[in-house]
């Protein structure tokens, strides 16, 4: 069975990183949802997670299509 998966938004800064940690410390898959996708990208490179464990989609929370299309991918 696959890790589960958790969809976090905001997660370029704070909380959504703060998130992010915690459930990759408890062995999740990270869908990281932010505006600032650079940033996004690396803090996620810099925190080691595995490789495939990870990956950073576009999208503004004000943004309802944009919010399905990341959760589609």
């Amino acid at each position: 069975m696959s890790a589960p998966l958790v969809f976090i938004t905001g997660a370029s800064s704070g909380i959504g990183q703060a998130l992010a940690a915690r459930f990759a410390r408890a062995g999740y898959r990270l869908a990281l949802v932010a505006r600032r996708t650079a940033e996004a990208t690396a803090w996620a490179e810099s925190q080691g997670f595995a490789g495939g464990s990870w990956a950073v989609y576009a999208a503004d929370v004000r943004d309802t299509a944009a919010i399905a299309g990341a959760g589609r991918a």
